[in-house]
């Protein structure tokens, strides 16, 4: 017997007190940068949004920086609990970061995603992304050094 069950998701701007229930999404050094992020939505550079389910609480997290590139937004932090990956959130979540970026006046939006990371890249792949070059990548982990990768540019037309 096959049932379904539908579950209300709000989209919504990510706020510094939703930081603390964000601990699953990749440790202290990212909730660093998130908060970092926050901070530059007060300015406008960039969109940083949050999926909170019906009980309060998080379950997806990212961010768009309309400043990086000219007319492009550039989607990041991207990070959905393991619990609620593969049921659609995600692709929410990269719809709502595209709608900040639509109305920021941008045409375009990219994004990178690790060379080990096949799963997020047919995602981006299903919503329309395409690959247009390569970038190594680093950021820095709560032990205080820094994670080194590759990743693929994947771009898509707004």
């Amino acid at each position: 017997m096959h049932r379904s069950l539908t579950v209300a998701l709000t989209v919504r701007a990510l706020e510094p007190e939703d930081l603390p229930d964000l601990h699953w999404s990749g440790g202290s050094a990212h909730l660093r940068a998130l908060a970092e992020a926050w901070q530059r939505t007060l300015e406008g550079e960039v969109g940083l949004l949050c999926l909170q389910a019906s009980n309060g609480r998080l379950v997806a997290v990212g961010a768009v920086d309309l400043v990086k590139e000219p007319d492009t937004g550039e989607l990041w932090m991207l990070s959905v609990h393991e619990a609620w990956q593969s049921l659609g959130v995600g692709t929410l979540l990269v719809e709502a970061l595209e709608d900040v970026a639509r109305r920021a006046g941008r045409t375009a939006v990219q994004l990178t995603v690790e060379d080990d990371n096949p799963r997020a890249r047919a995602l981006y792949e299903r919503l329309g992304y395409t690959a247009v070059g390569r970038r190594a990548e680093s950021w820095p982990l709560d032990d205080g050094s820094t994670y080194r990768t590759m990743t693929t540019v994947l771009r898509r037309p707004l």
